[in-house]
């Protein structure tokens, strides 16, 4: 059983500690780096490293810890924005309304590599506020548990499932605001027949309000559909926000946040809340 007070505790220490270590130098500059940091569609390469746990259902708690770089490539009058996911998740058993997990597989609980995402937006360069971006989301089955590449427990891990489908994106940045909304929808292609099909469906709308000296507040509510489950546990809803702070390093940023949401909204065997912590480097152009 996860300790969730010890680790929203450490996740404040974290935060505190950066902030002592480092200064703002340029206030502008920092400006600059906070609408980097929260517009994906800007083309600035950076890695942000997501924990998250999910608590509170009935099997127990699920902890997933991502690595999510996203690397630009300039087209000319275009960029196409690429976001890798590869998530570790440490599962008791079945816990559905989980984006990473949008088809459990009954078992004890395993902790491992699970599917990997690939998400590409094609995006105009030099947009201004707004951005928009459009493209292909991938889902790889690359569940792999750490003690064995050979244990079917593995299977609790991800779908099983190749998956392919549409992505979208817009983002607006007036004045201290960034407000946007993200979508993508999978569908199973390819895998094995003993799994179930997926079709999930996950909507994002976001929001920032920055306060100066890089601090801001935030919320990002993952909306999630599965639309292969009963219309009684379809629906993961969530409520919530967090507060985050930027770090200027001048020719370099560090991004973090803090999080937390309670699901209105859920399946039954889902989890009632989630907290996660974000630290986000940003690297020059």
């Amino acid at each position: 059983m996860y300790n969730y007070k010890n680790v929203i505790k450490a996740c404040l220490v974290s935060l505190v500690s950066i902030q002592s270590a480092f200064a703002v130098e340029d206030p502008q500059n920092t400006e600059d780096w906070l609408r980097a940091a929260q517009n994906p569609l800007i083309p600035v390469l950076s890695v942000p490293m997501n924990y998250t746990l999910h608590g509170g259902a009935d099997n127990g708690d699920v902890s997933i810890g991502s690595l999510q770089p996203i690397f630009p490539i300039s087209l000319g009058d275009w960029n196409m924005i690429n976001q890798l996911s590869l998530n570790i998740i440490g599962t008791p058993g079945v816990v559905e309304g989980i984006a990473e997990l949008p088809e459990p597989d009954p078992g004890s609980g395993v902790a491992g590599l699970g599917d990997t995402n690939f998400t590409s937006l094609f995006s105009p360069a030099n947009s201004g506020i707004f951005n928009w971006g459009i493209g292909p989301t991938f889902a790889f089955p690359t569940d792999t548990l750490f003690s064995s590449i050979e244990d079917r427990r593995s299977r609790q891990l991800g779908s099983g499932k190749f998956s392919v489908g549409p992505a979208a994106m817009i983002v607006y940045q007036p004045g201290p605001w960034t407000m946007g909304f993200k979508t993508k929808q999978i569908w199973s292609v390819l895998g094995a027949d003993s799994r179930e099909s997926v079709s999930q469906l996950i909507l994002e709308p976001f929001a920032n309000y920055n306060l100066g000296q890089g601090w801001y507040l935030t919320t990002n509510m993952d909306t999630i559909a599965n639309w292969n489950s009963h219309s009684d546990n379809r629906w993961t809803v969530p409520v919530g926000g967090g507060m985050g702070k930027l770090f200027n390093l001048d020719s370099f940023a560090i991004n973090t946040k803090l999080e937390g949401y309670y699901n209105v909204v859920r399946p039954d065997a889902a989890p009632d809340w989630s907290m996660n912590f974000t630290l986000q480097f940003m690297l020059p152009k």
